[in-house]
This record gives C-alpha cells, structure tokens and sequence, in this order.
C-alpha cells in the first residue's frame, strides 16, 4: 500500500489536501479534506518569543508585530518589530520607552532586546 499527497492552495485561507491510497496502482479512492489555516497567526521558536509576542500584542495592539529570539534560542537576546498607532505623534524614544515599559521584567533576565518601532502608514 502506497499514498501520495497533493497541496493546492484554493484560495488564501484555505488549502485542499487530497490524499490517494491505493493497494494496487490503478484502483484509487480519494478524499479531499479542506483546512483553514491562519497564515497570520505567528509561530513561536521559544516560549519567551510567545511570551513578549503576547504581552506587546494584548497592550499595544499593533498593526505588525514579530519577536525574534536572537540569542540562539536561550532567551537571553530578543528583536522585536512593531508597528502600532499608538505610537503617532511620538518620538522613537518615546516608543522605545513604552515597549521597554511593558517589557521591565522581562527585561531584568535579558542580556539585551532590539525594538524596532513603526507608525502604520496611511
């Protein structure tokens, strides 16, 4: 018994998996199964990239946002890239403040922490 399997992306939230088995060549059945898939939901390396991802994203409410562990995965290095409105109107210090705010605890166990801040534009 063999199986092969075909990815097409249908449309941009939605892929169509379409699985052939077959115990002799020739005498298929298929079935095609359709799974949403959340593109823009981020995935996470380290559970401190969810963490700080979390934390930023629930009081900021950003328009982009990544966390990058770039430490090699031991927590102690992180980028971080956010662009929110809430930022309008103020300088790049003052941005980096409010997210250095949010981060004060976290930020006592780092070595070091990127921010990269953005106003979305219009």
């Amino acid at each position: 018994m063999f199986s092969r399997y075909a990815f097409t992306r249908a449309t941009t939230s939605l892929v169509a998996f379409k699985t052939t088995t077959a115990a002799v060549p020739g005498a298929a059945t298929s079935s095609t199964i359709f799974r949403r898939l959340f593109a823009d939901k981020p995935s996470f390396e380290t559970s401190g990239e969810q963490h700080i991802y979390e934390k930023l994203h629930r009081e900021l409410k950003p328009t982009k946002l990544t966390v990058k562990d770039s430490s090699g995965g031991c927590g102690s290095m992180y980028v971080v890239e956010i662009e929110a409105e809430c930022f309008r109107g103020k300088n790049r210090v003052n941005q980096t403040k409010m997210v250095n705010g949010l981060l004060k605890e976290e930020l006592k166990e780092m070595h070091g922490l990127r921010v990269l801040c953005s106003v979305p534009s219009e």
